[in-house]
């Protein structure tokens, strides 16, 4: 019997052995396409467009937050199951799964249906970005770039400009922190909340990541400062920062319960949306102060041990990424297409739309490497330590870095 999941359905808080029993279940019924995501806005939307892309039936589909998406997509896919066939993947995860082969490569039927589906319109920097070793591997669906949200009411009352630097922000989260309301969210939820976090700070008043050799240099001089200054902001935050992720800062906005910080552009349209708003016209948004945020290109991809006719799995994720889909998802996240970035009627219906093209701007994706995810694990875990005071925070970035340099050297980053 098929078990068809509207793209609505939330599996938060199932464990992901149990998840993958319940997928292993569905695969008896073969004429499912099983898809699975990531929850927010946005990619309800673009699951509900592979939905209603076939006839009724023939697409179930799973959200659940990023982390257990991305461990139930690893255990899945490093079994060689077939009982998932669409994975969601941000620009990070794209590329451990595709160097571990676990995608199916797309160029073919790329350029089969590049005219009928006018692939050509998504711009060459997103075709790199969905690609591995020169081969295409996912559907872009989404350029998302991290905003920063803000209570433009109280700020004018307070007399504060939209802070344009790191030192106007920390000045201004400082000012308006109260016991009623948070100076500021902060989002450092392991891994990937609070390495997004946490890339900011490294770009903003840091130097990066690593060199030019994959050498760490987070733990120099600039790195220090960027995580004493994320350890001094937290005292600005809502209590529980450490286990907050996006759900819960765009919570916290929308209730009132802090007035500023960063967030995704894809959580922006929430913060107007009566039914769960509490701020409907009162946040505005700039490109975060220092630049450095995060950006990245999502998508969705195939599984290479997918047992789905894998034509018609593209067909259904192109008509997800038409141009008349992506129009109208416009509202939820910033289409990669060109004709529809460089629509001005966008800027005038979505207010958040001016912000986030200067984001793009000032923004800084991922460091390139397949293996960056599993770095950010030893980061975090270390950075987290430095922000609630267990360790000092040159010691705890010293920590990260020697142990990031032995993950890296076993994967044959380094020459002997």
């Amino acid at each position: 019997m098929t078990i068809r999941l509207k793209a609505t359905t939330i599996l938060a808080g199932f464990a992901p052995a149990v998840l993958l029993g319940a997928m292993a279940t569905t695969a008896v019924a073969q004429d499912a396409i099983r898809v699975i995501s990531h929850r927010q806005p946005a990619l309800e939307y673009y699951t509900n467009q592979m939905i209603k892309a076939l006839p009724e039936g023939r697409v179930t589909a799973e959200l659940m937050p990023i982390d257990k998406e991305l461990e139930l997509a690893s255990i899945t896919m490093s079994s060689q199951s077939d009982a998932i066939d669409v994975v969601y993947l941000n620009d990070a995860s794209f590329r451990r799964f595709a160097a571990n082969g676990w995608l199916e490569p797309l160029d073919d039927l790329w350029e089969k249906y590049k005219d009928e589906y006018d692939l050509d319109d998504f711009p060459p920097s997103v075709i790199e970005a969905v690609s591995y070793d020169g081969h295409i591997y996912s559907m872009p669906i989404l350029t998302n770039t991290e905003l920063f949200f803000y209570r433009k009411d109280l700020l004018e009352e307070a007399g504060i400009n939209p802070p344009a630097t790191m030192d106007d922000y920390m000045a201004a989260a400082a000012e308006m922190n109260s016991p009623r309301r948070a100076g500021t969210i902060m989002s450092l939820k392991p891994v990937d909340a609070a390495l997004n976090e946490a890339h900011w700070y490294m770009n903003a008043i840091g130097d990066g990541w690593f060199d030019e050799n994959w050498r760490p240099i987070f733990n120099n001089e600039a790195g220090v400062k960027a995580i004493t200054a994320l350890k001094e902001m937290s005292q600005y935050a809502p209590r529980g920062f450490t286990s907050h992720a996006n759900d819960e800062s765009t919570i916290n906005l929308q209730q009132g319960l802090a007035t500023m910080g960063l967030q995704w552009f894809t959580r922006a349209a929430a913060m107007d949306n009566p039914e769960q708003s509490r701020v409907v016209d009162l946040i505005d948004w700039v490109a975060p102060p220092g630049g450095g945020a995060r950006i990245a290109n999502d998508g969705y991809a195939i599984s290479k041990f997918s047992s789905a006719d894998r034509e018609e799995v593209f067909k259904m994720l192109a008509e997800a990424a038409s141009k008349e889909s992506m129009l109208e998802g416009a509202k939820f996240s910033m289409p990669p297409r060109l004709s529809i970035l460089e629509n001005a009627d966008l800027a005038k219906q979505y207010r958040w739309y001016p912000a986030a093209r200067k984001a793009l701007e000032t923004g800084a994706a991922f460091p390139a490497m397949p293996d960056f995810l599993d770095v950010g694990e030893i980061v975090t875990r270390h950075i987290l330590r430095a922000v609630t005071g267990e360790a000092e925070v040159q010691a705890a970035l010293d920590q990260a870095a020697q142990e990031t340099e032995e993950l890296l050297a076993s994967r044959g980053y380094y020459e002997n």
